[in-house]
């Protein structure tokens, strides 16, 4: 076995691994010895990097250090003989990086404390088998304070010893990690307020229903979509009966409560995909991709049903009983552009304002032989 030098500081360097006087060949021993003396060679300059050398046996989980710098010690406020413990226990993160493809960029992978020992046998076996090791540790230290540490080392194993002996160099990398980990909260700022105001420009401020910015553009795109596929969608085009009496007897603020309230009747009603939309004032549009005129009619009444059932701003101690006139459209069947399936579903909303409101009404068009247009109207009360 090589014998460990003694340098002039050598006193500070106590040996407390396992290898140089445990049953194992004479060339591991060499090698730790050599390595032992040449890492405390580098630690003595005051290189601010921190050398180690450590070691663990066949499937064993059990690591120890056959060395140490003593920068390490004092970094983390322990002694020699319990440093791996100490450092196991201090782990918060480990993060590795790696890179497949030049055009994907770096690909990074977080490991939790509490899911550290579930993978560090695989971890083990992954750096035996590469012969590599490289990591970067967050690592909660005394006083509650974090530091990072990039982790590099080489792999060497003695099958004939079932040893295996990581040369590591530890560099405190806090400056840099810390200023990833404020770039991704900066990142993830944006991004989130970005979604804010995406949300915002397509929604309504008072009632969170689709706005008409959004209406438009959703419209174009299924009137497209369904030609395409010739699939129906519907369109129901409601306006609240009487709203200016709410407001004149409750006052604006109450009557915007009510919006809401109605707003969040409407959005209860409806599965996704279909969807509701703040049209202004006091209208709304429902729009219900997929759905017939008869089944676009029966979603209607429902919608109306509701209101009419429910009570209003009772929150605000105030009980106010509201009814609804809707009017309903179909693709292709009634129009074929927006402007048109908008003109039918308002149309028919009027028509049951004329004969009496709270009540549901269709409107189709449809061309004779001849060439002129005739309308039917249809309703659940107001057939014609």
């Amino acid at each position: 076995m090589k014998k460990i030098q003694q340098s002039n500081q050598a006193s500070k360097y106590e040996y407390y691994g396992r290898i140089l006087y445990g049953n194992y060949s004479a060339p591991l021993k060499s090698y730790v010895a050599d390595c032992i003396n040449r890492f405390r060679a580098f630690d003595e300059i005051g290189n601010p990097s921190i050398p180690y050398i450590s070691a663990w046996e066949g499937s064993q989980h059990t690591i120890w250090y056959e060395f140490v710098g003593m920068r390490f010690l004092g970094l983390m406020g322990c002694d020699y003989l319990n440093a791996p413990d100490f450092l196991k226990k201090s782990v918060v993160e480990r993060h590795v990086y790696s890179s497949n493809d030049f055009n994907k960029g770096i690909n990074q992978q977080i490991f939790k404390s509490k899911d550290m020992k579930k993978h560090r046998t695989g971890l083990r076996k992954e750096a035996k088998n590469t012969g590599f090791v490289e990591a970067v540790y967050k690592i909660s230290i005394k006083d509650e304070k974090t530091i990072w540490l990039k982790d590099q080392a080489t792999i060497k194993s003695f099958k004939s010893d079932r040893i295996h002996v990581s040369l590591g160099n530890l560099t405190i990398v806090t400056k840099e990690m810390e200023a990833e980990e404020q770039l991704k909260q900066t990142q993830k700022a944006l991004k989130e307020s970005e979604n804010k105001f995406r949300e915002q420009a397509i929604h309504d401020n008072l009632t969170g229903l689709y706005n008409t910015r959004y209406l438009y553009k959703a419209l174009s795109e299924m009137i497209e979509k369904s030609s395409s596929a010739g699939q129906a969608f519907s369109l129901i085009f409601m306006d609240i009966d009487n709203f200016k009496r709410v407001v004149d007897t409750h006052g604006h603020l109450n009557a915007s409560h009510a919006l809401q309230e109605i707003a969040n009747t409407i959005k209860s009603t409806l599965e996704p995909p279909a969807y509701g939309v703040a049209y202004g004032g006091d209208e709304f549009i429902v729009v219900l991709p997929d759905l017939n005129k008869h089944q676009a009619m029966d979603m209607a009444e429902t919608i109306r049903s509701r209101i009419k059932e429910t009570t209003y701003l009772q929150n605000l101690g105030l009980k106010v009983h509201i009814s609804a006139s809707l009017g309903v459209s179909t693709y292709p069947y009634d129009a074929a552009t927006l402007s048109d399936l908008l003109a039918l579903a308002d149309q028919a909303m009027f028509s049951v304002k004329e004969k009496g409101k709270d009540s549901v009404c269709g409107i189709s068009h449809k061309t004779t032989r001849g060439g002129d247009t005739s309308e039917n109207l249809f309703s659940y009360d107001c057939q014609r």
